[in-house]
């Protein structure tokens, strides 16, 4: 078993635990099994569903007052769209990536 593999099932085997927390308590997890389905999409090539996915963990944390895991969010969609050529996307998440740090006090984080 490669390392590769190791790894695909302990996250999958972690989306399954964090689908039980989402379902008992959504306002507390829902934003982070959606990031974390938007992870296994963009690592599948699955760029529709992954762009999608962030969108909805952004909106999740933002709606329950999430700002540490909306600026992941943001920071991660960042990433996806420029590993995707989507340079202009890109700075409109890495910009709501950046303001979400300040509002949180990490500074050194935001620049």
């Amino acid at each position: 078993e490669t390392d590769d593999v190791k790894w695909m099932e302990i996250a999958e085997a972690s989306m399954k635990e964090m689908e039980i927390y989402a379902a008992h308590g959504p306002s507390n997890y829902k934003h982070k099994l959606l990031l974390l389905q938007a992870e296994s999409a963009f690592l599948y090539g699955e760029d529709n569903d992954a762009a999608k996915l962030y969108d909805s963990a952004i909106k999740a944390a933002d709606d329950n007052g999430f700002i540490q895991d909306q600026a992941v969010a943001c920071e991660r969609a960042g990433i996806f769209h420029m590993k995707r050529g989507n340079t202009s996307t890109a700075s409109h998440y890495y910009g709501q990536a950046h303001n979400a740090y300040l509002k949180l006090g990490a500074e050194k984080k935001a620049s």
